[in-house]
């Protein structure tokens, strides 16, 4: 009796804080049992969905802080905007202003006690509204004076709505921004303890036949880039920060290599490494060190039994304190753990009696030593998992 009554008075808590909430940010909050008949326990060591947040429309990304800060993003992807605000761990109910300055955010990331935003803005829009301009570039992965490029491009006109890098105080105060004109397009962030970040993108050439220049072709390249303090660079712009020229993840062959690459998150559990979801490649890595690729790997498969799929498009990834890899499986519609070695562990988002995938799109996790954090984008959910040890 004792226990129906602090269920009710929880029930009733809970119904009374989410009184009034605005559209988008969460308008219920349900029990995972809460239509299911005579359910079947997880055992020791699985994990338990405990909680379901519905009306999260535009959910695209889920930042937990080592400390237990816990951020949401929301992106509208075709109008172009967006926002981050901070929510407590137990109940769908912002409890912070959305950070200043944001245009259009994509991703969000955690590094040296700053927030990092990824701010997509309106990249296109922002270069000129001719198709091809002639000009004289350098080679951007070389950035000399000495390798001059003939090519065609469409310059920025409007630098204001181009993609940006934004760093905030955890209490929201904004400390700084930046972006790279070289990058045509960016899609994932990290940032290490040192306060580096690292940007995966695009680099866009228009190519030139040089025997009929009306002969003209787009290519695409993708990268990783670090980023650190300090001025300089003739291509980092709007803040003091410059790339990490000794630093440079490419598209290739072998360790490092990536096409299209997306979440990331930088961790030294075993050693100082960036864990990126490869998404073209339908894999995931784990890059450690920049000359031998030392505890370095790559996964793609999901594990063993009906979980043993080979991965498609992974769109993040996620490194609790203890080394366990959480990876995004979209194109699978699950999250799947692996340990520090990057052997598969457990399938995290089913329930033993769960008999259809219970995700719609799923985007982005976070997670800590204990809980599961899944942006369910396509049904406009959070989902929180408890393990049960």
């Amino acid at each position: 009796m004792a226990a129906r009554v602090r269920q009710m008075a929880l029930a009733a808590l809970a119904a009374a804080v989410l009184g009034g909430l605005p559209s988008g940010c969460g308008m219920t909050f349900k029990l995972p049992t809460e239509n299911r008949v005579n359910p079947v326990i997880p055992g020791q060591g699985t994990y338990q969905r405990i909680a379901t947040w519905d009306g999260m429309t535009n959910i695209q990304d889920i930042l937990l802080t080592p400390s237990g800060e816990l951020f949401l993003l929301f992106q509208d992807d075709v109008a172009r905007t967006g926002e981050v605000r901070r929510y407590p761990q137990s109940v769908p109910q912002p409890i912070s202003a959305p950070l200043a300055g944001l245009r259009n955010p994509a991703t969000v990331c955690f590094g040296a006690n700053r927030i990092f935003v990824l701010d997509q803005g309106d990249s296109s829009a922002a270069r000129s509204v001719f198709p091809c301009v002639y000009y004289a570039e350098f080679k951007p992965d070389v950035d000399t004076l000495t390798v001059p490029m003939q090519g065609f491009s469409r310059p920025i006109t409007d630098l204001g709505a181009y993609w940006h890098v934004r760093e905030y105080l955890l209490d929201g105060t904004p400390v700084s921004a930046f972006t790279d004109t070289s990058f045509a397009w960016v899609n994932g962030i990290a940032a290490d303890a040192d306060g580096r970040v690292y940007v995966a993108g695009v680099i866009m050439y228009c190519r030139v036949d040089p025997f009929n220049e009306r002969m003209r072709a787009l290519e695409y390249r993708y990268r990783i880039r670090r980023y650190e303090r300090g001025g300089g660079d003739r291509f980092v712009t709007d803040g003091p920060w410059r790339r990490d020229r000794s630093y440079l993840l490419i598209e290739g062959t072998g360790f490092g290599s990536t096409r299209d690459p997306r979440g990331m998150q930088w961790a030294a559990p075993r050693g100082a490494a960036l864990y990126f979801a490869d998404t073209g490649n339908n894999q995931v890595q784990r890059y450690g060190d920049p000359v031998g690729g030392a505890w370095s790997f790559k996964l793609d498969i999901g594990g063993a039994g009906a979980d043993s799929m080979l991965l498609a498009q992974p769109l993040d990834v996620a490194v609790d304190s203890a080394g366990y890899v959480y990876v995004t499986d979209s194109g699978n519609l699950r999250v799947l753990r692996y340990d520090a070695d990057g052997n598969f562990v457990q399938r995290v988002d089913r329930n033993p009696d769960d008999v259809t995938p219970l995700l719609v799109r799923p985007v982005s996790a976070a997670a800590d030593n204990r809980q599961v954090y899944i942006a369910d984008r396509g049904a406009g959910q959070v989902l929180r998992y408890w393990r049960r040890d």
